[in-house]
C-alpha cells in the first residue's frame, strides 16, 4: 500500500497511408470470358441476393424496444449526472479559491521576510567590503552605491537602471556600455546560459563597472562583491522554493534557522502561517477526495466509468493534483519535482482510507502534427512522470502502473476569445486521474 500511495506524488502529471492507385486493365473479351463457376457465383453475391430478414416476433420487438429505451435512459442519466457533477465542482472551486488566496498571502509574507534577509546581508557586505574604499571624487554617494548593491542582492536592480547610472551619472559612453553588454551576451552564449541567466550576467558586468568607476577596489575585490550579491539572489530563490514546498511548521523553522539572518519573530510568523495554510489545504483535499471517491463508486455501479474521454469540465481530479503542462514537442517535467513532493506529503495520509484507489496518468497533446506522432508524444508524457517517480521513490517493479496516451483525441474545448496558442497549451498536459482498482 505504501508503494501504491507513493505513486500519488506525481500527484499532488496518422500518418495517412496512401498507396499507388491500382493499375487499370481492359475487361476480357467475350471470347476470353469463361462461364462462371459455382464458386464464382457465390463470391459475386450482393446484398440484393440475400433473403429478406425474417420479421421480429412480438417478444423480440418488445426486447428491442426495451434496449432502446434503456439506452436513452442511460444517455439522459449521464447528462443529468454531468450537470450535477459540474454544480458540485463549482462549489468546491469556491473553497479551492480560498485555499489559493491563503497560499498567495503566505507567499507574499515569505517574500517580504526573504527580502529583509537579503537587504540585511547586502548592507553588511557594503559595510565590510565597500564603504571604506569609495573614491573621494566619486560621482555617486556612499548611500547611492549601497542602494545599488542592496537592489542587486534583492534582485530588483535592472539593466536599464544600471545603464542610466553608468551613462548619465558616471559619464561612461553609451558605446562602452553596449560593448560590455555585447561581451556579456557572448560569454553567456558560450557558457550555454538561458536568457534569464544571461540577463543576470549582464547586470553583474554592469555593476562591476559601476564599482570600478566609484571605488578603489581591485578587480578581484570587485568580482568578490558582485559574486556575493548574486549569491544572495540565488539563496533567496532557493529558500523561497523550499518554503513553498514545506508542509509543516517544523520544516519551515529548520529551513530558516539553517539559512540564518532571519529574526525569531519572522521565523515564528512564517511557521504559524504555513501550519494554518497546510491545515486548510488538507481539509479541502479530504473533502474533494471523498466526493471524487463517491463518484467513482457511482460510475462503476452504473457501468459508465470506462469512457475514453472524460468530461474534463466537471471532473474533480484536477483539484487534487494539477496537470503537468509541456512546451511544444516536449515531455520533461523538471519544473514539477517540488510540486510532486508536496503532493506526496499532503495526499499520502488522506489516501490511507482509500486503499482501492489508484492513479492513471494520461498523456495529452494539442491537435497539431499527425495522429501517430501525437499518440507517441502522449505516451512519453505519461511515462516521463513514472520515470521520475521511480527515481525519487524507488518503486518496486511489480507495482502496477496505470498509464495511457490520449494523444489528440480528448481535446479540452476552446473557450470564447481564447487564442490558439493558449488553447494548445492547455491540451499539452499529463492528467493524474483517480480510478478504482
Amino acid at each position: 500500500m505504501k508503494n501504491i500511495l507513493q505513486l500519488v506524488v506525481i500527484l499532488g502529471l496518422a500518418f495517412i497511408l496512401t498507396g499507388c492507385p491500382p493499375k487499370e486493365t481492359a475487361p476480357p473479351s467475350a471470347e476470353e470470358t469463361a462461364p462462371p463457376s459455382a464458386e464464382d457465383k457465390k463470391a459475386s453475391m450482393t446484398l440484393d441476393d440475400l433473403d429478406e430478414d425474417e420479421k421480429l416476433s412480438d417478444a423480440q420487438r418488445l426486447e428491442d424496444e426495451k434496449a432502446k429505451k434503456a439506452a436513452e435512459q442511460r444517455k439522459k442519466l449521464i447528462k443529468e449526472l454531468a450537470v450535477k457533477d459540474l454544480a458540485e465542482k463549482k462549489e468546491l472551486l469556491v473553497k479551492k479559491e480560498k485555499v489559493e488566496e491563503a497560499k498567495a498571502e503566505l507567499k507574499e509574507e515569505i517574500s517580504k521576510v526573504l527580502k529583509k534577509r537579503a537587504e540585511k546581508k547586502a548592507k553588511r557586505l557594503f559595510k565590510e567590503k565597500v564603504a571604506g574604499k569609495i573614491k573621494k571624487d566619486s560621482k555617486l554617494s556612499a548611500d547611492e552605491i549601497e542602494e545599488l548593491i542592496v537592489k542587486a542582492a534583492t534582485g530588483e536592480l535592472t539593466v536599464k537602471e544600471l545603464k542610466e547610472v553608468l551613462i548619465k551619472k558616471l559619464g561612461v559612453s553609451k558605446e562602452e556600455v553596449e560593448k560590455i553588454i555585447k561581451e556579456a551576451r557572448a560569454e553567456g552564449k558560450k557558457l550555454g546560459l538561458d536568457e534569464e541567466e544571461v540577463k543576470q550576467l549582464i547586470k553583474e558586468k554592469l555593476l562591476a563597472k559601476v564599482l570600478e568607476e566609484t571605488t578603489t577596489l581591485t578587480k578581484e575585490e570587485i568580482a568578490e562583491v558582485v559574486k556575493e550579491t548574486s549569491k544572495i539572489v540565488k539563496e533567496t530563490k532557493e529558500l523561497a522554493k523550499k518554503l513553498a514546498a514545506a508542509t509543516s511548521a517544523e520544516e519551515v523553522r529548520k529551513i530558516l534557522e539553517e539559512a540564518g539572518d532571519v529574526s525569531e519573530e519572522d521565523i515564528a510568523s512564517i511557521a504559524k502561517k504555513v501550519e494554518e495554510v497546510v491545515a486548510q489545504e488538507k481539509n479541502f483535499l479530504s473533502e474533494t477526495l471523498a466526493k471524487l471517491y463517491a463518484r467513482l463508486q457511482r460510475d462503476r455501479r452504473l457501468e459508465i466509468e470506462d469512457a475514453f474521454c472524460r468530461d474534463i469540465e466537471g471532473i474533480l481530479d484536477h483539484l487534487l493534483i494539477s496537470p503537468s503542462y509541456f512546451d511544444t514537442d516536449r515531455s520533461n517535467i523538471d519544473g514539477y519535482v517540488d510540486e510532486i513532493n508536496r503532493n506526496h506529503e499532503l495526499l499520502i495520509p488522506i489516501l490511507v482510507d482509500y486503499q482501492d484507489i489508484t492513479i492513471q496518468l494520461e498523456g495529452n497533446t494539442d491537435i497539431r502534427a499527425s495522429n501517430d506522432y501525437n499518440k507517441a508524444l502522449g505516451e512519453r508524457r505519461w511515462k516521463t512522470p513514472i520515470k521520475l517517480l521511480t527515481t525519487l521513490y524507488t518503486l518496486q517493479g511489480d507495482i502496477p502502473v496505470l498509464g495511457v496516451s490520449r494523444g489528440e483525441e480528448c481535446q479540452m474545448e476552446r473557450t470564447s476569445g481564447e487564442s490558439h496558442e493558449d488553447w494548445w497549451t492547455r491540451n499539452r498536459r499529463t492528467d493524474y486521474m483517480f480510478k478504482l482498482q
